[in-house]
């Protein structure tokens, strides 16, 4: 007995050595990174409120209840959940219960007559494998990464729709602001056409000059119904981005407060944080899938040795089902198996270097993940200090371009400026109001983009807690 169980325990402890180690590899950070702990408060689970902006809150919100995308992620992260729940399941014994009533005939041919015989049995079977090497729990360890590396994929997609949403909100924004801009100077070259019109006909004015002034009114009509165009097409993205019905789609009549923001004063972190491997739900996910590849080559080693599976019945066998459950009709069985492979041609060790080729493929692409992180923060953060300079310099040139307009006018008006000049400046000062809501816009996204490039609201560690039991 003494021999048995110093066996059975070498072989436990043979069977823990079976587990593979991820071999994650060890990140060196950048030098001088990290954000003080103001900015630190700025990555939290609702990062776009500060941007303080109430409408800018529910259209987020609403986003978030109604995205199908992140919908079809959360189903997935409960597919796998369940999933999870099977092999947690296959540690455990198995018990079945079964019933059976046959009725079978038979002829005697010696004394000419039939027989006919009942048999009715009831009870319980149960089955259990012995688990030395660690197969069924490195296969449950392997689907509870797969679950997490999901679950990160589910956070990731909602990083991105809360990211797209609130880029839709102020491109929504833009575009509506530049819509009017451009319906409001087309009135304003129509009226003036109207004025030039009847100066013409009292002969104040050239013809060419006329003509010029249509050119021009037809041009800006132009520049209005492009913008239409362009918001038409822009409310309908945000239509399919909402989750709405086709009719809504179709309609698809969002409308959006003309309030003012500001694009340079936004509350964004402005440097590197330490934290970021925690922070960032697909590095999280990266590394699930190295953790699930190396549990995945654990499982394939197990099946080079032999597997122990436990049996037992208990039950009652009687010709007579009145008598059925009686002490005299009771039946058990006990027994053990054991099945080790002796030749396989390769079958299992191939079996062994896929998934060896599978956790170098995860490994990989973790560190492919890494280094596009690091690169996207590296090129959010220089392009939205870049934007904000680009910004403060195009609202001076509109400031500039706003007063020119106005001297030229007057001069045009007095007869020190030619019409010629007043035209183009009319032109200048137009392009140069859309460039500064284009410019605008691309500041605010390029905010957007580095709170999600740092994470957003996403940290490991917090939502590890909410989901290490799911392991147990």
């Amino acid at each position: 007995m003494k021999h048995v169980t110093l066996a059975l325990s070498l072989l436990m402890i043979s069977g823990c050595s079976l587990t593979q180690d991820p071999n994650l590899p060890n990140t060196a950070l950048p030098k001088n990174s990290g954000i003080n702990e103001n900015e630190k408060r700025l990555l939290n689970d609702k990062w776009w409120e500060n941007f303080q902006d109430k409408e800018l809150d529910l259209f987020v919100q609403e986003a978030l209840n109604k995205n199908s995308d992140l919908k079809i992620a959360a189903l997935k992260t409960m597919r796998f959940r369940e999933f999870l729940n099977i092999k947690k399941s296959e540690q455990l014994p198995r018990i079945d219960a079964y019933g059976a009533a046959a009725t079978t005939q038979s002829y005697n041919v010696p004394f000419d007559r039939g027989f006919t015989y009942d048999q009715f049995d009831v009870g319980a079977m149960a089955a259990y494998e012995v688990d030395l090497w660690g197969r069924l729990r490195n296969t449950k360890m392997a689907a509870f990464e797969e679950m997490m590396r999901e679950y990160y994929l589910q956070e990731s997609i909602k990083q991105r729709v809360i990211a797209d949403s609130i880029i839709a909100y102020y491109g929504l924004k833009t575009n509506t602001r530049i819509y009017q801009i451009s319906q409001e100077q087309y009135r304003n070259e129509k009226a003036f056409y109207t004025y030039m019109e009847n100066q013409y006909k009292v002969g104040l004015i050239r013809k060419s000059d006329l003509l010029q002034e249509e050119s021009l009114v037809e041009m800006f009509y132009d520049q209005m119904m492009k913008q239409k165009d362009l918001l038409s097409a822009y409310k309908t993205a945000v239509s399919i981005l909402l989750g709405a019905e086709p009719g809504e789609v179709y309609q698809s009549t969002t409308e959006i407060k003309n309030a003012r923001y500001s694009a340079y004063t936004l509350p964004v972190p402005s440097n590197l944080p330490s934290d970021i491997l925690q922070r960032r739900a697909d590095i999280q996910a990266a590394e699930a899938k190295v953790k699930a590849s190396a549990f995945q080559v654990s499982v394939a080693r197990s099946a080079f040795f032999p597997s122990i599976s436990l049996s037992g019945s208990a039950g009652y066998v009687s010709a007579d089902l009145n008598r059925l459950f009686t002490s005299s009709n009771d039946i058990y069985s006990v027994g053990a198996n054991l099945m080790a492979p002796i030749l396989d041609f390769g079958k299992i060790q191939a079996n062994i270097e896929i998934t060896k080729i599978d956790q170098k493929i995860a490994l990989q692409e973790y560190k492919d993940t890494l280094r596009k992180a690091f690169g996207e923060v590296k090129d959010t953060l220089h392009a939205y200090a870049s934007n904000k300079k680009r910004l403060r310099s195009q609202e001076k040139r509109h400031r500039a371009i706003s007063q020119k307009k106005e001297i030229i006018e007057q001069q045009y008006k007095e007869g020190f400026a030619t019409h010629l000049e007043f035209l183009e400046v009319r032109k200048e000062e137009f392009e140069v109001a859309l460039s500064t809501e284009n410019i605008k816009f691309e500041t605010l996204k390029s905010a957007v983009m580095l709170y999600m490039s740092l994470g957003g609201g996403f940290k490991a560690e917090q939502q590890n807690k909410k989901t290490a039991a799911s392991a147990k």
